[in-house]
């Protein structure tokens, strides 16, 4: 379901909307919400916030990366998914970090949302944002699931001990799969906590065929959620 909905009339029923909001600083960021079934302000839910891959920035276009890969990935875990436009030059930047986060507080303002349930997630462009959230806003997320993105040197210096969910294939031609393991293995060895799936041959540009592989990071996803609670 497709729904559009003007600025400050978010839903409160199950469907995903394109929606527009304006930054403190008048800046317009449009952004795609998927609403869970079921919502109620007496029941907390997670929040996943994704990021989209590269490419010309189309307005909404956000909503195809949550209907390509995420929504139908993530649709189990019952989580409300916000999904930016890309307002600056790539996610990996203070400018488009911090109104990603100026975002995700009003959607937090707006719903009840566990604050302890909230994640990060992109794709290639994406994938390199989501180190760089992780990085710069530990405190914020509870885990982070990068795929098929590899994180900037100062992000990896910057990184602390959020949990990461690592997605990448062996086939990637953007993002060698060499360099990324090589950082992996680095922050492990700091006492990072990883978890890294591999995929076999599968090419960077073939975005639905990660939708397997993010689905199956739900059972870790709800792990880390329940630690977060004791």
């Amino acid at each position: 379901m497709n729904i559009n909905a003007q600025e400050n009339q978010l839903p409160q029923t199950e469907g995903i909307y394109k929606l527009e909001w304006t930054l403190q600083d008048g800046t317009p960021i449009r952004y795609t919400l998927s609403i869970p079934k079921g919502i109620s302000s007496s029941k907390s839910v997670g929040l996943v916030l994704a990021l989209h891959f590269g490419g010309t920035v189309t307005p909404w276009y956000s909503h195809r990366f949550l209907n390509l890969l995420i929504e139908p990935a993530l649709r189990e875990l019952d989580a409300i998914i916000l999904a930016p436009d890309c307002p600056g030059k790539g996610w990996d930047n203070f400018f488009s970090g911090a109104a990603a986060m100026e975002l995700l507080e009003y959607i937090k303002g707006k719903y009840s949302v566990d604050p302890k349930h909230i994640i990060v997630t992109g794709f290639s462009l994406g994938g390199m944002g989501t180190w760089y959230m992780a990085a710069k806003y530990p405190h914020v997320f509870a885990a982070a699931i990068p795929i098929s993105g590899t994180p900037t040197a100062n992000v990896v210096d910057a990184m602390g001990s959020i949990p990461l969910y690592v997605i990448h294939s062996n086939g990637d031609e953007i993002f060698p799969i060499k360099p990324l393991e090589e950082i992996i293995n680095k922050l492990r060895k700091r006492g990072c906590s990883i978890e890294m799936v591999i995929l076999d041959g599968i090419s960077h540009y073939h975005t639905g065929r990660f939708i397997e592989p993010l689905h199956n990071a739900i059972p870790w996803i709800k792990k880390i959620f329940k630690n977060q609670n004791n």
